[in-house]
């Protein structure tokens, strides 16, 4: 049996250790400090996990992964900074403390999540120095940048906004649930399968894998908006339907978007099946994603 619960805290350890040793020694020190405020906010740190995970799974060892996975979780720390601010989704609250605009003022904001996006790509070209990583950095900043751009994750903030007080159809809220969330979701298997020297048919798997639990979460994050309460979620509940938001519960209604989520995690499953590994850590992070109160 996997302990998933201490698996997740171990490897969320290393992660913020490593992380905070990727910060910047020189530069303004405004900047400095306010990416240390976001990253010392902790997190559940589930992208570099499923990074660690899937390079595990393929006999890695959890070193020569970890910057992809810090990299992984400094373009998610980007996007949240930028995801709240006044002109976007206006929040005054992540992880349970103010957010970084509201701690910094909106241009420092804005500066702090430019400066975290450049240092994923700093970290991964780090990586790429190491003997015989060369083509494998440059693989996955690929994936990467594809997955935090307008095909990822700016093409779903753009999209989502524009959706705003309107009725969408369930294909085009799944378009913008991929973009906005999955699409990094995807990015980190798939970037820690590249670093383990995953082969075409393995990634294939992990694509499928991965794009079923990307969804999932973003219909479990749009429950926990309608179900959850601020002091468990870390930001305020209820934003979503004050903002009128394109979401799963909005269409389908909560127990229909939850027995989506629950299909959703049974497809990424069955996915595993294909790959010739140990999967049993992916399968027990699919159910952490999906089956989650926070």
């Amino acid at each position: 049996m996997i302990d998933i619960n201490a698996y997740l805290e171990c490897k969320r350890d290393l992660v913020n250790h490593s992380l905070i040793q990727f910060l910047p020694a020189g530069g303004p020190t405004v900047v400095n400090s306010a990416m240390r405020y976001n990253l010392e906010a902790g997190g559940k740190r589930l992208r570099p996990v499923l990074t660690l995970a899937t390079a595990e799974a393929l006999g890695a060892g959890e070193e020569s992964i970890l910057n992809v996975a810090c990299a992984v979780e400094l373009i998610h720390t980007y996007s949240l900074i930028h995801d709240d601010l006044p002109v976007m989704d206006d929040s005054d609250l992540r992880r349970g403390i103010a957010t970084c605009h509201k701690v910094y003022g909106e241009a420092v904001a804005v500066l702090t999540g430019d400066a975290f996006l450049t240092l994923a790509f700093h970290v991964i070209a780090r990586y790429g120095l190491i003997d015989g990583n060369a083509e494998k950095a440059v693989r996955i900043a690929f994936e990467l940048a594809e997955a935090a751009g307008t095909k990822g994750m700016v093409g779903g903030q753009v999209l989502d906004l524009l959706a705003e007080g309107k009725n969408l159809s369930l294909e085009e809220i799944e378009n913008i649930a991929f973009l906005k969330t999955g699409a990094l979701l995807k990015a980190s298997v798939i970037c820690g399968a590249i670093a383990a020297g995953a082969t075409k048919n393995q990634l294939k798997s992990f694509e499928k894998y991965a794009r079923s639990i990307g969804t999932a979460f973003q219909i479990i994050d749009d429950l926990l908006d309608y179900e959850g309460n601020t002091a468990d979620i870390g930001k305020p509940a209820g934003a979503d339907q004050t903002r009128l938001k394109a979401t799963y519960p909005a269409l389908l209604g909560l127990d229909e978007a939850r027995i989506k989520a629950e299909k959703l995690y049974n497809e990424a499953v069955k996915s595993l099946d294909e790959l010739d590994c140990p999967t049993e850590l992916l399968a027990a992070l699919a159910g952490k994603l999906v089956y989650r109160e926070r």
